[in-house]
């Protein structure tokens, strides 16, 4: 806020900017509500969430030798067939 947006407030409104201003953030230590509604990086310890620097990754190789391909067509249509029919055979 601008000094020019002070001056135009009226002497209440500057009054009640100040008592907010003087009033601090409720948080899990100063009020009633639980620790996990604290903005995480306000909590003491937190820590960025995420794959750490550095950290070796753990993905699945696609296979060499596939024993069957399917398009996403055919697996939408043995998923939307159900349980009692028979799956789609592959060609």
């Amino acid at each position: 806020m601008e000094r020019t947006d002070l001056q135009r407030l009226s002497k209440d409104e500057l009054i009640e900017l100040v008592i907010q201003l003087q009033r601090p953030d409720k948080t899990s230590r100063n009020s009633s509500k639980p620790p996990s509604t604290d903005k995480k990086e306000k909590r003491e310890n937190s820590r960025p969430g995420g794959a750490k620097p550095g950290h070796e990754p753990h993905n699945r190789r696609l296979a060499d030798n596939p024993d069957e391909f399917a398009t996403t067509d055919q697996l939408i249509a043995s998923y939307a067939a159900g349980p009692c029919r028979p799956a789609p055979t592959w060609s």
